[in-house]
Order: C-alpha cells, then structure tokens, then sequence
C-alpha cells in the first residue's frame, strides 16, 4: 500500500467533491428562493453579481483535471515503488479540503458582491400637487421671428415650458398640440424631463389642418383631465391668440364652471410682422397668400386677456425670449395642492459584510492546508 500513497485517489476526491457540491447547491437554492419569496424585506442589492456563481461548476472540473494530471505525471516520473525515494507522501482528503475552502471563499465573496439586504425600516413618501394640461399652438403663424431674430415664437414657447417645468414640484403635466385642429400629445405626467424632450422636436408640419382654433384646444385638454379625481386642475396656452373660429372665450367659461382655471400666455408682438416659410426644414421664402402679397400675423393679445378672465386665470406675455411667469406660478401655487401618490419605501441595511467575512476567512485557511500527508498519520498508516 506504501506506493498508492504518492498518488491522488481520484475516486475518494470525486466522491467528497460531489457530495459538497450537492449539499452547497441543495442549501443554496433553498435559501436564495426562501428569502425572495418569502420575505418580502429581503433583496439582493445587486443580484446580476449570483450569475459569477456559475464559474463554481467550472473550478470544480478545472481541480479534477489538475488531480488527474498530477497523477500521469507522477506515474511518468518513475515507478511507483520509486515514488517513496523521489516524491512526499499526498492526502487525497487534504487536497479536497484545501479545494473546499478554496471554492466556498469564492462562493461567498461572490454572495458578498450581491449585498445581501434585509429592510430595517420604511419611509412614507407622499407627492401633492394639481394637474396642469398645457396646450401649446403650432400654426404657422408660431414660425414668426418677432420676439428674437434667431428663435421663433415656437421656439420661446419651448422655453417657457421649460421654465414652467423647472419651477413645478409633484404637479402632473400633459400637453395638447393645436392648431386648425388639436391633439393630445402626452398624458398627465410628473416626468418633465420627458415632456421638454418630447417638445424640442415639434414642429408646425406635425399640423395639417392650419388656423389657430384655441376653443377646440380648451375642449380637448378637459377631455384629457378626470374631472372625478378630486384633483385641481388648470389650462395653460401658449399661443399668439389668433383664433379663427371664435369659439375660446365659450370653451373657457365652460372649463371655469367645471373648477378649471385656464391661463394664457402670448407668444408676439402686436406689430404685424411676416411669417418664414419652409420645406423640407430649409427656408424658401415668406409666406404669401392667394394673391401674392406676404402674409402677416401679429399677436392678439385683447383676445388672450378675455380667454384668461374667462376662465378665471392669468395672461402673461413673452418679452423677447424672457417670458415673465412669476404671477402664474403663484396662482399655481395658492391652488389647493391634492395627495397625488402615496408610496412605501424600505430602508435596508447591508449585510455583506458576514459573507466577506467568511470568504476572507475560508482563503485563511485554506492558506494554511497543504496537500501533504502529516508524519502521524503517514506513519499510522505504514504499521
């Protein structure tokens, strides 16, 4: 028997290396789709790290093949009976511990890097507001430069979307897009990020029916509110008032008898000023009508200001590319503020720090395992 003792008994390593292997996986799973399903306070922080778990199959069939290749080496080395001169006695049990302690610290520290989380406490995070439709006019008469050379009326009225946008808190937003005709463009939101993105790519080609119809622009924003929610609500349009069908100051005394309070914002000048126009997005002239005079457009702000009193708001109006909305923000301030959501969140506290513990722990020890047999028991073993 002296001579198998320089050799690695592969069937012993094989057998111990399965069995841990059963049992680590058995324990695993069982607790990893416990703790998930079971426990509603339990996460992993960041449980795309388990998926490394997946290289612990592969050390296992890398340290057989090791096994197996010291064993032709040693059987290349010389004969077996000259083993005991040339080579130290081997543990095939020492190597499979000095294996397991190797592949456990692995396993943890993997289980480690998914921080293991379990809820301390929670939070009650409650978001107030109204909800604000706005309703922003893309005719062709928007495309006029009178408010800045270089940014049309559209344009400033992006900008003082943007404006709004920054100075709301919890307040839902959607926008209405209008011009001969009207449309919603995005629902009730709190995502303003999205809503200003969104903006930046409209343009008055999005319209085929041209005009400016702000009464069907005030009846498609009440369509888009749920007047049974108990939430405030208010109109914004931005637009430069030249309302051909006459029917905005009727649509906003409507909107004020259901509670919402429609406000204004005029987007020119009351000088008449030409109109660009393009295709294809390249400036290929100023706009002309039937006879071939150039067409003009000039802000209304007389019918702006009755829309507003209609509708019991306010009427602002854009300065250049400065649109002053500091009176229409305290109005949409003083507005009775409504529970918009009520949400639960957990604080947890990390436990990750047990399994880097451990798998410090476990690569201590193996650190100290070698693969040698001890005298006493080698000696145990020659009687």
């Amino acid at each position: 028997m002296e001579e198998n003792l320089h050799i690695y008994k592969l069937k012993t390593i094989l057998f111990w290396v399965l069995l841990s292997e059963l049992v680590f996986w058995i324990v695993y799973f069982g607790l990893y789709f416990y703790l998930i399903e079971q426990v509603d306070a339990f996460r992993f922080e960041h449980s795309g790290f388990l998926w490394l778990l997946l290289l612990i199959p592969a050390l296992l069939v890398g340290y057989l093949f090791l096994i197996l290749w010291k064993n032709k080496v040693l059987k290349r080395l010389a004969d077996q009976r000259l083993l005991t001169y040339l080579t130290q006695p081997v543990s095939s049990m020492k190597s499979f511990w000095k294996f397991f302690f190797f592949r456990n610290a692995i396993a943890f520290l993997i289980i480690a890097l998914a921080n293991p989380q379990y809820g301390k406490g929670s939070t009650k995070a409650v978001s107030e507001g109204i909800e604000i439709m706005l309703a922003l006019d893309i005719s062709n008469s928007m495309r006029a430069l009178d408010l800045d050379p270089k940014r049309d009326r559209l344009m400033v009225a992006k900008m003082a979307i943007e404006q709004l946008t920054n100075n709301l808190h919890g307040d839902k937003v959607g926008v209405v897009l209008f011009a001969g005709d009207a449309y919603n463009y995005m629902p009730l939101t709190v995502d303003y990020g999205a809503i200003n993105i969104l903006l930046s790519s409209v343009q008055p080609e999005m319209m085929t029916n041209q005009g400016t119809s702000i009464g069907l622009a005030i009846e498609r924003c009440m369509a888009s509110f749920d007047l049974e929610n108990g939430v405030n609500k208010s109109i914004i349009i931005l637009s430069d008032g030249e309302d051909f069908e006459g029917n905005a100051l009727i649509q906003a005394a409507a909107a004020k008898e259901q509670n919402i309070v429609v406000n204004t914002v005029g987007m020119g000048t009351p000088n008449g000023t030409p109109i660009p126009e393009y295709k294809n997005g390249n400036f290929i002239g100023l706009k002309k009508d039937a006879e071939g005079n150039t067409v003009s457009t000039r802000l209304n702000e007389e019918m702006l200001r009755e829309v507003a009193a209609a509708g019991g708001g306010n009427y602002s109006a854009a300065k250049g590319t400065y649109v002053n909305l500091a009176a229409l923000l305290d109005q949409l301030k003083n507005i009775d503020k409504t529970e918009m959501d009520s949400k639960l969140y957990l604080d947890y506290k990390d436990h990750f720090q047990w399994f880097l513990a451990i798998g410090l722990l476990f690569l201590v020890i193996e650190s100290f395992f070698t693969e040698r047999r001890s005298g006493i028991i080698h000696t145990l073993q020659k009687i």
